[in-house]
């Protein structure tokens, strides 16, 4: 396993040298009195609907004995704080995505799973693990989403993306949202990998220039442009299809070969004064029924193997046979070359 300094690390996040330096030298770290048990998890709906199931429905503060507070934000702020703590976390449990959740590890800034206070874990399938530091979850198929109206037949694979029938109405994700993930799968999917990326590179350019592709920003983004017909083909999210076809736009959602299986989990932080609560708290995450009750709000299929959906959601299920098609990025390498890939996807993709 490819192994990153301290320094490296914070500069993937975004952060100055000058700051840097100040939490290097100690003279820059926050401040930590006494509190609450914090949990930390992007805003909005989704950050509202894991209160409301999870800490409030999972009945948290009393099966935990701890008065539980959120914050909300998005996760590579709560990322570059946990880094700037040091082991001194200003929370003690935080969500994030496989990426974030390698460079937190490789800080050293992660502690394991205790399975006796977590016996949900073992339920969980494997392709939603890492390690024993993290769980996510739902599982986020990020694979290829057809306007079904616009397209008959279901697409075989990305490469569906160059057909000169969909030309100026193709979506692809920028590299700052989800771009960096798509293009490893992709690439994966052409015969490359994530130490030799030409092949997804050479493509994606391609799409761009030569089939018009639109970028698509964010998925709210990715939302508008479906619903407006501006884009009739992305690599996008099985839940957004799902969602976008509940309300009415007619997309459906493809596991073509180099699909990725992501998530986003909670990780227990190192220097939490609240291991066995943030246990419990990362238990209630994986419960089976609590999964289902945030899958049916979200639409997007559980880990849990135990989680038994309605009827009407049988269409989100992930099945074995698609969960074949996803491809395993090693997320160390694909952390190593963010900023060399973001250098030539501005060049020969966006240049």
């Amino acid at each position: 396993m490819n192994k990153f300094s301290r320094r490296e690390i914070m500069k993937l996040f975004g952060m100055t040298s000058a700051t840097i330096a100040l939490m290097e030298a100690g003279r820059l770290t926050p401040a930590h009195a006494a509190r609450d048990f914090v949990w930390a998890t992007t805003g909005g709906s989704w950050g509202e609907h894991q209160e409301e199931i999870f800490v409030k429905g999972g009945d948290f503060a009393k099966l935990a004995n701890v008065t539980p507070t959120h914050a909300f934000q998005l996760e590579t702020i709560t990322a570059s704080k946990i880094i700037a703590a040091n082991g001194n976390t200003p929370y003690d449990v935080s969500n994030h995505g496989e990426a974030e959740v390698v460079m937190l590890k490789e800080a050293g800034l992660v502690l394991p799973y205790n399975p006796s206070l977590m016996p949900n874990y073992a339920d969980v399938y494997d392709n939603a693990k890492m390690g024993n530091e993290y769980a996510s979850t739902n599982f986020l198929l990020f694979g290829l989403v057809w306007n079904s109206k616009e397209i008959a037949a279901e697409p075989g694979s990305f490469e569906d993306l160059m057909k000169p029938e969909y030309s100026g109405r193709v979506g692809i994700p920028a590299y700052g949202w989800y771009g960096m993930y798509w293009l490893h799968g992709v690439n994966k999917a052409l015969g490359g990998n994530e130490d030799n990326i030409d092949p997804g590179m050479k493509f994606v350019a391609d799409v761009v220039k030569k089939n018009k592709a639109i970028i698509v920003e964010n998925a709210d983004h990715g939302r508008k442009l479906f619903s407006q017909g501006e884009i009739v083909i992305n690599p996008f999210w099985n839940g957004i299809s799902a969602q976008l076809a509940k309300s009415g736009v007619p997309t459906k959602f493809a596991t073509v070969p180099g699909t990725l299986a992501l998530g986003t989990g909670f990780l227990i932080l190192k220097g939490t004064p609240y291991e066995e609560a943030a246990n419990r708290f990362v238990n209630l995450s994986l419960d089976p029924k609590l999964q289902v009750e945030f899958s049916t709000w979200n639409l997007y299929p559980p880990t849990n193997s135990k989680a038994v959906l309605p009827p009407e959601l049988d269409s989100i299920k992930v099945t074995e046979a698609q969960l074949a098609k996803t491809v395993k990025l090693d997320w160390p390498k694909v952390v190593q070359h963010k900023a060399e890939y973001l250098k030539r996807w501005n060049e020969e993709v966006l240049g």
